[in-house]
């Protein structure tokens, strides 16, 4: 269960004529040739969108359930996108005093949860480790995979508990001390930073990213959130 954001981007500019906009032709090709069902395009500067398509469908060719794919509309899931609100979420608290990058996590954790690197217990980890991936944490796909829940499922679990359980597995931790000079892409890593904000903010994290950064930028509940059921009242 990791905090994603609920895109798809394709450059292939040595295989497509340089058109302004693209024709829908050349990208649906592009679509094609990576069995892609479809994409929505959307080109802006910071003042305006400048060009947006919905090119294709939702699903592969399955005529009777299929829809077009709207530029508008469309639902897409994120992804790791999502690791940019974590980090905007964290700097936010930073200003406000309510964290340092560079303390040791276990000062924001719960008195029950304490987060050892088990080959380095001497070395403290931060939440500047955990945004850089650089806190030494691994890759342990058994246990990751049990994170991915159907629907809004994730609600049921609690991240803290998640959190502590993958890590408390040696095989969820690299050989290297944290803050070394090896980055490691680490989803939960990002997630514990999103805990640590939970923890400081005193509110969910989902909750955080709804009122303070969502909602500043006009963006309501029912058009980008962590729950399906926010879109369930979207065609």
């Amino acid at each position: 269960m990791f905090w994603f954001f609920f895109l798809i981007a394709l450059i292939k500019a040595d295989s497509i004529e340089l058109q302004c906009p693209p024709a829908t032709a050349s990208i649906q090709r592009l679509l094609d040739e990576a069995y892609i069902p479809g994409a929505s395009v959307i080109v802006l500067n910071r003042d305006e969108i400048l060009y947006q398509k919905g090119i294709g469908y939702h699903s592969p060719p399955i005529p009777e359930q299929r829809q077009p794919m709207n530029a508008v509309s469309s639902i897409f899931v994120l992804a790791s996108i999502s690791k940019t609100f974590i980090a905007v979420a964290a700097m936010q608290v930073v200003e406000l005093n309510l964290l340092n990058l560079d303390e040791d996590i276990n000062k924001y954790l719960p008195p029950r949860m304490k987060i050892i690197h088990p080959y380095y217990p001497n070395a403290i980890i931060t939440t500047r480790h955990l945004l850089t991936h650089t806190a030494g944490i691994g890759v342990n796909l058994a246990e990751e995979y049990k994170f991915y829940l159907p629907g809004d499922d994730f609600t049921k679990t609690n991240l803290g508990d998640i959190i502590e359980k993958y890590l408390s597995y040696n095989n969820s931790w690299l050989p290297v001390p944290p803050g070394h000079n090896i980055t490691s892409y680490s989803n939960i890593g990002a997630s514990l930073a999103a805990f640590i904000v939970e923890r400081v903010a005193n509110m969910s994290f989902e909750e955080y990213v709804q009122e303070k950064i969502l909602k500043v930028l006009g963006i309501d509940k029912k058009d980008a959130g962590y729950r399906l059921s926010n879109f369930q009242d979207k065609k």
